[in-house]
């Protein structure tokens, strides 16, 4: 792990940036990109000075080809409602991919009924995406607010509930170029 080379698509306040660092990435080997400039801020505050963080859109980063071993994205696409920029998005993750990179997604696959401004990205979407590329998806996470009705009663329950894929909003994905 300490020389593989990661990119997070939307990195906000650096969370899994660091939690890399603790799997055993080098701080060096990490890039995150964002386009809200006080998370960025954040970001810089509280990673190590040696991990790279970009302000700016993943439609244009300023990365080189076939760089990462590794491209995530955690809840970026379902904030995102022009097509034409999730495809741009898409494009630039395989681009700074390396041939035998993986991409991990992770991603609601329902709508935020509260929220507008949040759309579900379903399996087909997904693969239209990444064409030609190798998908493999698994439903998880607890419906949140499932989660929050039943956590302070039962841990167990909210384990179990789990387990039944109807009951889960996101994809949890690896996506591979062929």
């Amino acid at each position: 792990m300490d020389t593989k080379k990661i990119l997070e698509v939307g990195c906000g306040t650096g969370h899994w940036l660091r939690e890399f660092i603790k799997w055993g990435a080098r701080p060096e080997n990490i890039t995150g990109v964002d386009l809200l400039p006080d998370r960025v801020a954040e970001a810089k505050q509280l990673c190590s000075e040696a991990v790279r963080i970009q302000c700016g859109s993943a439609a244009e980063p300023a990365l080189p080809d076939a760089t990462f071993d590794l491209v995530l994205q955690s809840t970026v696409f379902t904030s995102i409602l022009d097509l034409g920029l999730k495809q741009q998005i898409a494009a630039e993750m395989l681009r700074v991919l390396r041939k035998d990179g993986l991409i991990v997604w992770y991603d609601y696959h329902v709508n935020n009924p509260w929220n507008p401004d949040v759309r579900g990205v379903k399996k087909r979407e997904i693969y239209q995406l990444f064409p030609g590329c190798r998908i493999t998806l698994r439903r998880i996470t607890l419906a949140p607010p499932l989660t929050r009705l039943i956590t302070p009663c039962s841990w167990l329950a909210c384990y179990l509930l789990e387990r039944i894929p109807l009951l889960c909003t996101h994809y949890l994905g690896v996506i591979r170029k062929r």
